[in-house]
């Protein structure tokens, strides 16, 4: 049974550009309208099943806090339905649901009241939650003399104590100091044990990767990725990514790259614009359309209004869906709720959603341009599917829905630069379609192997065994800054370990377009049995707050561990002991 279900979820606010226009359209009864609709959410569906933990990622502003406060009853939704069985506790926004004027004391009551518990049930709790949140004699004081850090130990600590099946937590542990959120998540983990519901919603990564059985990725009210925590987390790390790096660079015209010359075109979707099932409501609105990139013509499928393109194709072992996503430019301005991307693919009448995106360029300036995407379809070659380009908005006013894919095809490498990539072990290839990749590609990893002491490639190791990372680096451009390479362990969860060449104090200096270099990391993999991913990064750190990243791989490498050896944890610590 699930603890929440959201059915196509969404929520509208009306923004007004002045005081004087709220109260005109309020005085005409909806006659006059001086509001632009926002959907802060929009298609929001998923379910959360009883005694899981399920975490919610996302930028600022991508509706997170608006999605907790709808399912903890303090917002109506606009449209779509939502279930709870069972009774929530949420820490929403900093202090929400105590009083200010109020001492700890009277809010403990307060809150605990509205949550259906009795002065007398409070009683027996008030001492526990006042040892958990360590405010002492603080819990006679009125609530606007706490910092943010003593609201938020408080806020805590009641909600933990009233006995509730589901627990909502919104960012409210940040505030907190490490030692407060050390116990904090041990009391999580208690409540996890005890079969309780946990929504939980942060920046905390490492939190999302370690206490969440799966998780979904936010991005302008939309869900543009769920499932694995990892690959949620990793989708979220890309987003940021190429968002910075778009802030920095400016006026970049196009986002991420095209397949180069190492790739046959196996069906151009452009060109076989005519052979496609067109379903909207003028198919003159879906048409071909030759626009400039950097000054090079590109052609692209411009759609005028939401609408579904539709292709039969038999897809080839070793293809990939290779694509752009753009709004063009005389738009940027006029859609503020944004343009969503999807790609579905039917196999044998089951649907499978690809690819799924959100672009805001009103809000967002990283959503200018064009954006490529490179999708493997290993898991449907030697099949006939049908391949479905979707586009949609929540906006009212069409009538500057200037969306277009851009030299959409699917692509597939030359035989012989598939010799070249062949060092890589099944392991890892077989996992390739799993992986979240970014960067600027000013060097980038052009291939790596997990060995063992003897070079020999391995993928299941005794605990303590020697290992060896093999990354080859290839230099697209002059690199005079001095960079560095490196990698992160991960088990499911979080992060184990992780070094670089620079924290380990190798220097690897300037090089020139067209070098190649090997970089080998040995290590003894100390760790407890189970199933390990190897992240692999090149990147210029430019100080510990800014990163220039060239080039990002997760999950590029698989390993297992075995242990005859009995210990808690993830680490081996080998530990002695004398007994005197």
């Amino acid at each position: 049974m699930n603890a929440i279900s959201v059915h196509n979820l969404g929520k509208k606010f009306k923004l007004f550009t002045s005081p004087g226009g709220r109260f005109l359209e309020y005085l005409s009864a909806g006659k006059v309208t001086r509001h632009a609709d926002f959907w802060a959410l929009r298609d929001i569906s998923f379910d959360i099943p009883r005694g899981t933990t399920f975490g919610v990622v996302g930028q600022n502003g991508s509706g997170k806090s608006t999605l907790l406060s709808i399912l903890a009853g303090v917002l109506e939704a606009s449209e779509g339905a939502f279930e709870i069985n069972g009774k929530v506790s949420a820490i929403l926004e900093l202090g929400s649901g105590f009083h200010p004027e109020f001492s700890g004391k009277d809010n403990i009551y307060m809150y605990g009241s509205i949550m259906g518990l009795s002065k007398k049930e409070i009683d027996k709790k008030f001492d526990e939650i006042v040892r958990f949140s360590e405010l002492g004699d603080f819990i006679d004081q009125p609530l606007r003399t706490y910092s943010s850090g003593m609201t938020v130990r408080l806020a805590f600590s009641v909600a933990v104590n009233v006995n509730a099946d589901i627990l909502i937590v919104d960012e409210a542990l940040a505030v907190g100091d490490a030692i407060f959120q050390h116990r904090c998540f041990r009391k999580i983990q208690e409540m996890q044990a005890a079969g309780k519901t946990i929504l939980y919603v942060g920046h905390d990564t490492e939190a999302v990767r370690s206490l969440c059985n799966s998780a979904l990725l936010l991005d302008g009210g939309y869900i543009i990725e769920r499932g694995d925590p990892n690959t949620v987390v990793n989708k979220y790390y890309a987003i940021i990514a190429d968002r910075e790096r778009t802030y920095k660079e400016g006026g970049l015209i196009e986002h991420g790259e095209i397949p180069k010359d190492g790739y046959d075109t196996k069906f151009n979707f452009v060109e076989r614009l005519n052979d496609a099932h067109i379903v909207c409501q003028d198919p003159k609105n879906v048409r071909e359309l030759t626009v400039e990139v950097q000054s090079t013509p590109r052609k692209v499928i411009f759609v005028h209004e939401p609408s579904q393109i539709s292709y039969t194709v038999k897809i080839e072992s070793g293809s990939s869906l290779a694509f752009a996503i753009g709004i063009l430019p005389e738009a940027w301005n006029k859609t503020p709720q944004g343009i969503k991307f999807d790609i579905d693919i039917i196999l044998d009448g089951e649907k499978e959603t690809i690819f799924s995106w959100v672009l805001q360029p009103k809000r967002n300036l990283g959503d200018r341009g064009w954006h490529n995407f490179f999708i493997p379809l290993e898991k449907f070659s030697g099949n006939e599917v049908s391949i479905s380009f979707i586009t949609l908005s929540s906006s009212d006013n069409l009538s500057h829905f200037w969306a277009a894919w851009g030299w959409n095809k699917i692509v597939k490498m030359k035989p012989e630069k598939l010799e070249d990539v062949a060092q890589f072990n099944d392991f890892s290839t077989d996992n390739m379609s799993n992986q979240i990749n970014y960067g600027n590609k000013k060097a980038e990893i052009a291939g790596f192997q997990l060995l063992d002491e003897n070079g020999n490639p391995k993928n299941l190791f005794k605990s303590g065994e020697l290992s060896i990372i093999n990354v080859q680096v290839l230099f697209n451009e002059d690199i005079d800054s001095n960079f560095a390479v490196g990698y992160n362990i991960f088990s499911k969860f979080g992060r184990v370990y992780g070094t670089c060449t620079l924290w380990q104090g190798i220097k690897i200096g300037k090089h020139k377009k067209g070098d190649l270099i090997t970089i080998n990391f040995s290590q003894k993999l100390c760790l407890a049995p189970g199933f390990y991913s190897i992240d692999i990064g090149v990147a210029n750190s430019i100080s510990p707050s800014d990163v220039e990243d060239y080039d990002y791989r997760s999950s590029i490498l698989l390993f297992q561990i075995e242990s005859l050896k009995e210990f808690c944890g993830v680490i081996d610590l080998d530990a002695k002991i004398q007994l005197k």
